[in-house]
């Protein structure tokens, strides 16, 4: 069994004992974290969800929060930037909930058996949808709500979607290879790719590069889409899940086992920095307006707050148990974390630097 394996169960099992004392933009759909949280830059809502207790908690850019249930082990969220929905996937039912931006209501509920995450593609009003292990994913028509298989040969452990050229790109959780996905006929093609176990995926919409995390082999696969150009970039121990500023072209990997951030120059695909941060990291998240990268320290309950400018932390700040998502508001510079092990979200004022629950 691979150390990822071993981190990865010892965290389940620490969670599962605790629980049971407790503009059209191409968008990233990964394992677990980034899609856990998802913010409305229009209305300044944020919405994370808690898949132990199958609930949304939605919080108001006056702070207020609200819990909506939604259907049990809800994974992921895609926001819809035309309408403000918020499409939540739950996996226990197999059905995705339609949440409206105005009520805080689900509107409707739309299939989704053997589901697992989501990712949108706003152009085309079509809803990817990964799958469980050993199977196909699938896409939903909004317009029609018709659902359709994509014979691709793998679950889609992360999926990227690229709205210019109309392609869905899924990693699957023991491949090597990277499905390519046609949008407009759902055809699929395959792309080699060193390592195996791409644990997820990020993707830049303005150079069409793709980063792929290898946790197994302690580097990341940038592959630039455009010419399915394959390279790779070496960074710390077990990288979990990597972030795009498509301001400054870099790229920031999170490296669950050393602790610490590799920070990659997206220009010539090469490391420029190391940033040590908190305890075994899972997580990030960029506000590309202030040049500021998020950090989610998993084991350490903090978020660490990166300059993008130095390299260097600026601050850690305290959340609650279990932090394991977290999502920008660049309009409003604040940042939302999901705590796994509590029902709170914390809120983190990115000019002040402080941190409040709610």
């Amino acid at each position: 069994m691979s150390i990822v394996h071993r981190r990865r169960r010892v965290l389940a099992a620490t969670l599962a004992a605790l629980l049971g004392c407790t503009g059209l933009r191409a968008e990233v759909g990964v394992t677990d974290a980034p899609k856990g949280v998802v913010v409305n830059p229009r209305s300044g809502k944020a919405y994370a969800v808690f898949p132990d207790l199958g609930v949304v908690r939605i919080i108001d850019a006056a702070g207020k929060a609200k819990t909506l249930a939604t259907g049990a082990n809800v994974k992921s969220l895609s926001f819809d930037p035309r309408n403000g929905r918020v499409y939540a996937m739950n996996r226990g039912p197999g059905t995705v909930s339609v949440i409206d931006p105005d009520s805080d209501a689900v509107v409707e509920t739309l299939p989704a058996s053997r589901g697992s995450l989501t990712a949108l593609n706003p152009a085309t009003n079509k809803l990817y949808v990964s799958a469980s292990t050993g199977t196909d994913p699938s896409v939903i028509d909004l317009a029609t709500k018709q659902v359709t298989v994509i014979k691709a040969g793998t679950e889609g452990n992360s999926l990227s979607v690229n709205v210019r050229q109309n392609k869905v790109y899924f990693v699957g959780y023991e491949d090597n290879f990277l499905t390519i996905v046609d949008g407009a006929t759902n055809q699929s093609t395959r792309l080699e790719v060193p390592g195996w176990h791409q644990w997820e995926s990020a993707f830049n919409e303005k150079t069409d590069m793709l980063y792929l995390p290898s946790p197994n082999d302690n580097m990341v696969t940038a592959i630039d889409t455009r010419t399915n150009t394959v390279s790779t970039i070496g960074v710390g121990d077990a990288p979990m899940a990597a972030a795009v500023d498509v301001v400054t072209n870099r790229v920031y990997v999170v490296n669950y086992g050393s602790s610490d951030v590799t920070v990659i120059d997206g220009n010539t695909n090469r490391p420029i920095a190391t940033v040590p941060v908190g305890l075994w990291p899972q997580q990030l998240a960029v506000n590309a307006r202030t040049n500021t990268v998020y950090v989610v320290n998993t084991h350490a309950d903090s978020v660490s707050v990166i300059d993008g400018r130095t390299n260097r932390v600026k601050a850690t700040l305290p959340t609650s148990r279990g932090p394991w998502a977290i999502a920008v508001d660049a309009e409003r510079d604040r940042a939302y974390v999901a705590n796994r092990l509590t029902d709170r979200v914390t809120v983190i004022d990115g000019k002040t630097l402080t941190a409040t629950e709610r």
